[in-house]
């Protein structure tokens, strides 16, 4: 749990402090957010459900629908995420945030706020996909100098190319990961009798 004079210093630097129909949500906060977690974007509009109020963290997204007598999250972790769309109109903008399982649709009044939020989320996207594709090499492969190989062949010195031997070279080679790839759905036909 965060302490709340921590949660108005974060929305008073990013300038969401004066939100005027989210206060119950932006109370919520503390609860919600995580140690180390910091909020970047913090914005007022409307989904499915009625208002709400949409965060973009530094780990995932947030939305947040305080009402009387419920509480509706929904958290969406940045790796789950397979699509961003924005759309703008005369009146207002929205997003639409798709998952393998879920879509979320956000509307705002605020197009530039929520632009802004749109293009970090999918810097977020990004970074986390090039972190999970990036292999990962033993912490022993890098420390362990590889010993010289003799060169072989009938090829001058220069031409030849060494055989790697060591950790590297018996580590398996996999594909990086293709986060778009969904699941393969098959639907069976269900009788009505």
């Amino acid at each position: 749990m965060v302490h709340p004079d921590e949660i108005k210093k974060q929305l008073a630097g990013i300038g969401a402090n004066s939100l005027m129909w989210g206060r119950a949500e932006l109370r919520e906060l503390p609860k919600i957010l995580f140690e180390g977690e910091r909020l970047n974007h913090v914005l007022n509009g409307r989904y499915e459900g009625g208002f709400a109020v949409l965060c973009a963290t530094n780990y995932r997204v947030i939305l947040i629908d305080k009402k009387p007598f419920y509480l509706t999250l929904e958290d969406t972790r940045y790796d789950m995420i397979s699509d961003v769309q924005f759309n703008h109109r005369l009146i207002d903008a929205s997003i639409w945030i798709g998952t393998v399982h879920k879509k979320m649709t956000f509307m705002a009044y605020n197009h530039a706020k929520l632009r802004n939020m749109t293009h970090f989320i999918q810097e977020q996207v990004m970074a986390t996909r090039q972190q999970q594709t990036q292999p990962e090499i033993q912490p022993e492969a890098i420390q362990a100098p590889l010993p010289p190989q003799p060169l072989t062949g009938n090829l001058p010195p220069a031409q030849q190319l060494p055989v790697v031997e060591g950790a590297l070279a018996s580590a398996p080679q996999r594909p990086p990961i293709n986060p778009y790839r969904t699941p393969l759905m098959i639907r069976h036909r269900i009788s009505r009798y």
